[in-house]
């Protein structure tokens, strides 16, 4: 009783702590919204359901201390590792880097202090003016992939489901060298769990003692069929990793601040002596904001500047008096006047964050506080 009173108290004391800082991560949120839909609107690729519905859990993950890891410094020996296992959800970590390093950019500018310098920028630093070459030749690629300015991820991934059989691969290679405490965070949603290798790698996850294992979960109940999750896998998160050895935990609103904060604190500090692996779970919507909901998400962007796209930034603009180029009007026929608009929009959102001196002040310092 008295452990639990203990590890109960530390719980809160961590929540209040973080909670202070819930309306900065608001803003980072609404930004990395507005990366995924404006590159994947002037591209015409991508994934918005699905990015859109991670990003809560990923900017609480990487900004809430839950994982060891730095922006600058990606290949640190000690670094948790981080693995996107349906790679095809990528733009959600372009549109967070690049938030992340718009904040370190516009600090160090002010500061010239070194600490908010990422080593070759120009290789190692994926900034807003990257995402303009989404899915290009020589450019961001349409799956995630371990390299120059996405070390971030530790490994290559693509299709639902391919990158469990590698985390596992990872957390029992980190234990067997002495390295345990290193953790490894698998991100997926429920229909890369239908794949076979997902059940081998649970059972393997389990029989290995594999503790540092994080299964994250985005439990939307759409993929890309018209038909839902739920009407052809029985079922929930909990009855699907429980039976096999998982601790379990979750967050039943994977869109509030403190649902999800809680669900990350009750699986850091939840004891563990028999060193069972974690999954850890949020009830999302694909296609959170993003007007368009459930598998018609999934794939599929809204028309090129189409008046869809334009209510959205409109809502933004709303919010924090942000100016977008072409509002309401169609795309530029000429191909050089729509890259300028691209650039100019990317820049709109990048501007929202460095005019808000407080959010870089916080942005910028929590990332090299984390990272050291």
């Amino acid at each position: 009783m008295a452990v639990a009173t203990e590890v109960g108290q530390r719980i809160e004391a961590q929540y209040r702590d973080l909670e202070r800082h819930f309306h900065h991560w608001e803003k980072i949120k609404d930004c990395i919204d507005q990366n995924i839909d404006v590159f994947e609107n002037y591209r015409q690729s991508g994934h918005p359901g699905g990015s859109r519905s991670k990003v809560h859990m990923l900017v609480a993950l990487t900004l809430g201390g839950f994982m060891r890891w730095d922006i600058r410094y990606p290949e640190k020996r000690f670094g948790d590792r981080f693995v996107l296992v349906a790679g095809h959800t990528i733009p959600v970590i372009y549109s967070m880097l690049a938030v992340y390093n718009t904040a370190l950019e516009a600090k160090y500018a002010r500061t010239r202090d070194p600490r908010y310098l990422v080593p070759n920028a120009d290789e190692r630093q994926l900034t807003w003016r990257d995402l303009l070459g989404f899915r290009r030749h020589g450019g961001l690629p349409g799956h995630a992939e371990m390299e120059g300015k996405t070390l971030f991820l530790k490994f290559n991934t693509g299709p639902s489901g391919h990158g469990s059989p590698p985390s596992a691969g990872e957390a029992i290679a980190l234990k067997r060298a002495g390295a345990g405490e290193v953790k490894v965070f698998a991100i997926e949603g429920e229909g890369g769990l239908t794949a076979g290798a997902s059940h081998e790698t649970k059972n393997s996850a389990f029989g290995l003692g594999l503790d540092n294992l994080h299964y994250l979960i985005d439990w939307n109940d759409w993929g890309i069929d018209d038909v839902p999750t739920s009407r052809i896998v029985n079922g929930t998160p909990q009855s699907w990793f429980e039976p096999y050895g998982f601790q379990v935990h979750g967050a039943e609103d994977g869109s509030d601040w403190g649902c999800v904060t809680r669900a990350f604190l009750e699986t850091m500090h939840a004891p563990n002596p028999d060193q069972h692996p974690h999954m850890t779970w949020f009830r999302t919507i694909k296609g959170r904001g993003y007007i368009v909901t459930g598998y018609k998400s999934h794939g599929v962007p809204h028309k090129l500047n189409s008046d869809l796209f334009w209510q959205i930034r409109k809502e933004f603009s709303d919010k924090y008096g942000t100016s977008w180029v072409g509002v309401d009007q169609p795309a530029p026929s000429d191909s050089k006047e729509l890259r300028a608009q691209f650039e100019a929009n990317l820049k709109a959102i990048a501007d929202t964050i460095t005019s808000d001196e407080e959010l870089v002040d916080y942005l910028a310092d929590r990332l090299v506080e984390v990272g050291e």
